[in-house]
């Protein structure tokens, strides 16, 4: 193995590892990433470690009127260092805040999923207590299906039989929470 292959399988991908992380959704997705980085690391195996040699003497002997131009490109060249995994400081804190944003959405559906659990767990209780269908009446339609009948004995709604939406707000109680608000100051309440 080629001192630039050894250098990549040191910072080889663990595939197993991101594989149990993604969805099925992104199956096609990694084993596209898989093959390009396959394909990468082939090439980086079929290189050298280090830059090819270049006998600048003989060069100097078969154009000699360019010999100061030969060693500039000769000083230029062996000054040419090209590390290997240094990632600049600021594309780590920006992979870093990236990390820490999908933390806090996956964090954050971890509790929406666990929220949805509860609330779920509630319905089924809910409906395990309740009697046939076959045996409601009207008290059961008015406790399991509040949405679309309702009591008013101890519901504050407005009956909404046309289903426009009077009691999504507040609006309609607070304006008639008080019966003598729309009577008229020149009548008399004379009973």
């Amino acid at each position: 193995m080629s001192a630039a292959a050894k250098r990549v399988a040191a910072s080889s991908l663990n595939w197993a590892k991101v594989g149990e992380k993604l969805t099925s959704v992104h199956a096609s997705d990694l084993g596209r990433l898989r093959g390009q980085n396959s394909t990468f690391t082939a090439q980086v195996d079929q290189l050298p470690a280090d830059l090819p040699k270049v006998d600048f003497a003989a060069l100097k002997k078969a154009l000699p009127t360019h010999a100061a131009t030969i060693d500039s490109l000769q000083k230029q060249y062996e000054a040419v260092k090209i590390p290997y995994g240094e990632v600049p400081k600021e594309y780590l804190d920006e992979i870093k805040q990236w990390q820490e944003y999908n933390e806090t959405r996956i964090r954050l559906h971890e509790m929406k999923v666990a929220d949805g659990l509860e609330q779920a767990k509630k319905v089924e209780a809910k409906w395990k207590s309740a009697p046939p269908v076959e045996h409601f009446d009207r008290q059961h339609f008015a406790e399991y299906f509040p949405q679309h009948f309702y009591d008013l004995r101890y519901q504050e709604r407005i009956p909404d039989p046309c289903s426009i939406g009077l009691n999504e707000t507040d609006a309609f109680q607070q304006r008639f929470s008080d019966y003598k608000v729309l009577r008229r100051p020149d009548k008399v309440d004379d009973h």
